[in-house]
């Protein structure tokens, strides 16, 4: 009889740990480039890349299963373009705005990453990003702007669309290192702190980061 007793209580506890999931909370910060593509360095890619600026990200994300995290966090840094092929009227005059950019984003690993899988050491993934993108300029004085150039001083919002590709490499129980890297749409050309009329198409805010990835795992 006691033997009964034994094996019903284990298979009621194995039942109970089955139904219990698997989560991590996952605390992340990084350091890297940023760089603008919008009205004044006419997309440019070289452009673009030759004028990046540095920033900053921290972040924390829940990781429901072993593929799927939802993530928040929040960035600060700052762009720079310099117009000088008079690209859409403006010839010498630079964007120098800062920004800061909270942000909320769905991530998912391609292969199951987690404590439990030490086989997969590294982990490529995709996420996509929701943010809003707070923004601050700086005017160049010393050349003349187009007459119908219309000035947004202070604090300008944008929202910001996009997504981006990463991979993070487990480096013990923890501790992991990543890099990954952010392309996000921001329309209503406020990136630079002025417009003119008719402009069309959004800017880009492109990110590339490494950092560390520090991950406290738990049971529900």
């Amino acid at each position: 009889m006691r033997t009964l007793y034994l094996i019903a209580a284990l298979a009621l506890g194995a039942s109970a740990f089955a139904q219990r999931s698997f989560h991590a909370v996952n605390l992340r910060g990084g350091f890297g480039s940023s760089t603008y593509a919008g009205d004044f360095n006419g997309g440019s890619f070289a452009a673009a890349a030759s004028e990046a600026r540095g920033h900053g990200a921290a972040s924390i994300g829940f990781q429901f299963t072993s593929k799927w995290e939802w993530n928040v966090g929040l960035a600060y840094g700052s762009i720079y373009a310099l117009s000088t092929e008079g690209v859409n009227g403006f010839t010498g005059i630079d964007v120098r705005s800062t920004y800061l950019q909270p942000s909320i984003r769905i991530q998912n690993y391609l292969v199951p990453f987690g404590r439990y899988w030490k086989k997969n050491a590294t982990a490529p993934y995709w996420f996509a990003q929701l943010s809003s993108v707070v923004s601050q300029s700086k005017y160049n004085t010393s050349v003349p702007y187009p007459g119908d150039t219309e000035f947004h001083e202070g604090s300008n919002y944008s929202t910001g669309l996009g997504g981006g590709i990463g991979v993070v490499h487990r480096m013990s129980e923890h501790w992991s290192w990543f890099v990954e890297a952010s392309a996000n749409a921001v329309p209503g050309d406020q990136l630079e702190g002025f417009t003119r009329p008719n402009q069309e198409g959004a800017d880009a805010l492109v990110q590339l980061r490494v950092g560390a990835h520090y991950s406290m795992y738990t049971w529900d």
